[in-house]
Parts: C-alpha cells; sequence; structure tokens
C-alpha cells in the first residue's frame, strides 16, 4: 500500500512539473500575446512591421543625399597617370615610350546659390521623410487599435451568444418537465429547441470571429496569438474565456471632445499635413535653386602635369617636364532657348500645386473631424438608450418567467423575451464599441497615439 500511494505521489508531482514546463515553454515561444495591452502591442507592430522598415529606410537616403550635396562645397581632387608605348618614335619626337602624371585640383566658387537651395531643399525633404515615418505609425497605431477592439467586441458577443444557449437550456429543462406532467404540448418542448439550435450556430458564428479577429490583430501587430481549435483545442477555449490581452482601457468610457479644441491640435499635429508644408519649402528653395542659371559661375581649378620625354617617369625623373596650371573661369549663359526661364516657371507651377494640396488636405481633415465628432455624440447616446434597453429586457425576462412558471404566460413569451434580451445585449456592446472606435478615429486625426 505504501509502494502503491509512493507511486500516485510521484506521478502527481511529474504531471505538475511538465505542466508547468509546458505552460512556460507555451507563454514564452515566439511574440504570443500575453498580458499585452493595447499600447504594448502598437509599440510591438511600430518595431515589427515592414512597411515602417520602408519609410524609415527612406529616410537614411534622404539623410545620404543631403551628403552628398554637401560634397559639392568641398575642392574636387584628382589624380591620373598615362602610360603611352608606341611602336616608333613619332615625327613630333615622342618616344616609344612616356607617360604622364597629372593632379589636378577645381571648386566651384559661386554658381548663382545653386547649391546652397539644393542643400536646404534636401534637408527639408529629410524632415518630410520623418514626418511620413510618423504618419505611418499613426496608421498603424489605429489599425491595431481597430482589431484590438474588434477582438474585445467578439469575445463580449461570444459572451452573451453563450449566455443565451444557457438561458434556453434552462428554459427546455423546464418545458420538458411540464410536458412530461402533461402542462405543455410537444410543440412547445420543439419550439425552444428550434431556438436553442439557432443560438447554437449564432454561437458558432461569433466563435469564428474571434478567430478571424485574432488573425487580424496578429497582422497588424507582428505578434502570434494561438487560435487553431484542432491543433488545441483547450487552449482556444481558455484562450477564448479568460482573454490574455488587457481590456482594461475599454471599462472607463472616453472624455468627449469639441471641434474648438481639437481643430488646432489637427492642424499643428497632423504628419501628412506637416510633410506637405515641408515639400512646399523645399519646393521654395527649388524656385531659388532654378533662377541661379540667371546667375554667372564662377571656377577656379589648379592642376600639375609631369610629362617624361624618354622612357617611364618612374625610372627618368630627371628627364620629365612638369607643369602647373591655375585658372579661374566666370561662365555665363546669355541664351538657351528659354530652356531656364521654363524651368523657373515649372517650379512656380509645382509650388502652386503644392498649396492645393494643402488647402485640400485642411479641408479634409477638418471635415473628418466634424463628422466624427458628430458620429461620437451618437454613439454616446446610443450607448445609453441600449444600456437601459439591457435592464429593461432583463427586467422583462424575470417577469415573463414569473408568469410562466404561474401558468400566465406561454412558451413563445418566453422565447421572445430571451431573443429581446440577447437582442439588447448585442446592441448595448456594438453602442460601447463605437464610442471607443470614434475615440481611435480622433485620436488618429489629432495624432495622439
Amino acid at each position: 500500500m505504501s509502494s502503491f500511494m509512493n507511486k500516485i505521489i510521484l506521478c502527481t508531482i511529474s504531471c505538475v512539473i511538465i505542466t508547468g514546463i509546458t505552460k512556460i515553454n507555451f507563454l514564452h515561444s515566439g511574440n504570443v500575446a500575453y498580458s499585452q495591452t493595447l499600447e504594448e502591442l502598437q509599440k510591438n507592430a511600430f518595431e515589427n512591421r515592414e512597411i515602417v522598415k520602408r519609410y524609415l529606410n527612406e529616410l537614411e537616403i534622404r539623410k545620404e543625399r543631403v551628403k552628398e550635396i554637401k560634397g559639392e562645397f568641398l575642392p574636387d581632387l584628382g589624380v591620373g597617370y598615362t602610360l603611352n608605348q608606341l611602336n616608333h618614335d613619332t615625327v613630333t619626337g615622342e618616344r616609344t615610350q612616356n607617360d604622364t602624371l597629372q593632379t589636378s585640383l577645381s571648386w566651384n566658387a559661386f554658381s548663382g546659390f545653386s547649391d546652397y537651395y539644393r542643400l536646404k531643399s534636401a534637408e527639408i525633404m529629410t524632415k518630410y521623410s520623418t514626418e511620413m515615418v510618423e504618419s505611418t505609425r499613426q496608421d498603424i497605431c489605429l489599425n491595431v487599435a481597430l482589431r484590438f477592439l474588434e477582438v474585445y467586441t467578439a469575445l463580449e458577443n461570444l459572451k452573451v451568444a453563450k449566455n443565451e444557449i444557457k438561458l434556453y437550456n434552462d428554459r427546455l429543462r423546464q418545458i420538458e418537465l411540464k410536458f412530461k406532467v402533461g402542462v405543455l404540448k410537444k410543440s412547445d418542448v420543439l419550439k425552444v429547441k428550434v431556438e436553442r439550435d439557432n443560438a447554437l450556430q449564432a454561437e458558432r458564428r461569433v466563435r469564428a470571429l474571434v478567430d478571424t479577429s485574432l488573425n487580424k490583430l496578429a497582422y497588424e501587430s507582428g505578434i502570434e496569438i494561438p487560435i487553431n481549435t484542432e491543433l488545441n483545442p483547450t487552449l482556444n477555449k481558455n484562450f477564448l474565456e479568460n482573454s490574455p490581452l488587457d481590456f482594461s482601457l475599454f471599462q472607463v468610457l472616453p472624455e468627449k471632445g469639441s471641434y474648438q479644441t481639437l481643430e488646432p491640435l489637427l492642424i499643428k499635429n497632423r504628419s501628412d499635413l506637416n510633410a506637405l508644408k515641408h515639400t512646399l519649402k523645399a519646393s521654395e528653395m527649388g524656385v531659388k535653386a532654378s533662377k541661379s542659371a540667371l546667375y554667372p559661375r564662377a571656377d577656379i581649378s589648379l592642376s600639375y602635369a609631369s610629362h617624361t620625354r624618354d622612357d617611364f617617369f618612374i625610372k627618368s625623373i630627371e628627364n620629365s617636364d612638369d607643369e602647373i596650371r591655375g585658372q579661374a573661369t566666370i561662365s555665363m549663359n546669355i541664351f538657351d532657348g528659354m530652356q531656364k526661364y521654363s524651368r523657373i516657371n515649372q517650379a512656380l507651377l509645382e509650388k502652386k500645386s503644392i498649396m492645393h494640396d494643402i488647402r485640400e488636405l485642411e479641408n479634409s481633415l477638418k471635415t473628418a473631424l466634424k463628422n466624427t465628432l458628430i458620429e461620437t455624440d451618437v454613439a454616446f447616446d446610443n450607448l445609453a438608450v441600449a444600456a437601459a434597453g439591457t435592464k429593461e429586457a432583463e427586467e422583462n425576462l424575470r417577469v415573463t418567467d414569473l408568469g410562466f412558471e404561474q401558468g400566465i404566460g406561454t412558451s413563445s413569451d418566453v422565447l421572445d423575451a430571451i431573443y429581446n434580451l440577447s437582442r439588447a445585449r448585442f446592441n448595448e456592446i456594438n453602442a460601447h464599441t463605437q464610442v471607443f472606435a470614434n475615440d481611435f478615429q480622433l485620436k488618429r486625426l489629432i495624432e495622439h497615439f
């Protein structure tokens, strides 16, 4: 007996250890989303999404472009060596073996400030790329927030669907008992079964919505979320009933904002709008750079050349001729078929186009802000009505149950009461969801993520 008890104890300890190791391995395998808040998911998405890496790469390209243009302000130094091997002496006295060593130093002293304005334009476009990275981050945060909200909504709907099945099962047992004693007819039992089966189908559809919404969240956030029921049904059930995602932010309703408060933040914070403004400044630099063609150009150069008269330079340095030449050149284009004026006009028109884009985007964003605030007010009102409707439906079910137990109500009344309660709860969840969906849209509009 003692040996048998020892085996049981050892077996129990082994099971506990194996279970603990399995849980630890599962919790730490991959990027599994456990105890993840919305902010953590958004941060993870920004760090892992390929679209962000693409824009960050473009930002680095812009920075390299600035370095390239800065190099134009420095002198250009070049070295060249030419070696000739002829089959006979030429009539000019050039030997069969000769070479030339050349060194040149050149610098553009003035080009109508073209280099300066192109540098300023490149620096401004670096700020443009920075704004676009931030705009992409805000878009990703919004998408993750909406998918996060979608998972929360699906899980809440699943609770309602499962509770509806429970209500039908409870009433079915009561009605079957009354049918057995002859109080109710067989049709009363069948009515409940039909509604219960319909609720079971609805529950399966909602469960599928949980899975699809988790898939979407996994894609948007870059977090691996285990949802495969066939591979691990127990794990899937635990996940659905006790979600590892932190939905606590949905317990407190957001504050409603006003257009007068949010509109200045919209104009100030919007990255895409600021990016266009940077583009406008860059286009102004482009206009000034194109006007540089109307100014003269000044170049300075210094060169050194050594020519050998006979044999190669490395063997007969004493037979070489040295030449040092300094040169200053001022040039100016008088007429090029009006090309430079056309380029100036193109730059001016491009600037105008960007100004139109800025005004169009401002108007579009302001309209979106107004409409979202209107929808937010409606969502809050609908939530208040839906919450009251849920309480009324719960009371209606209670009263209907009492009447049915006392024989003054029918099974159809009970079924209608259950259906109305589930519908009221679904409506409250949808209204609650819409409040937060609009709040997320407002945060994206003013870039408050």
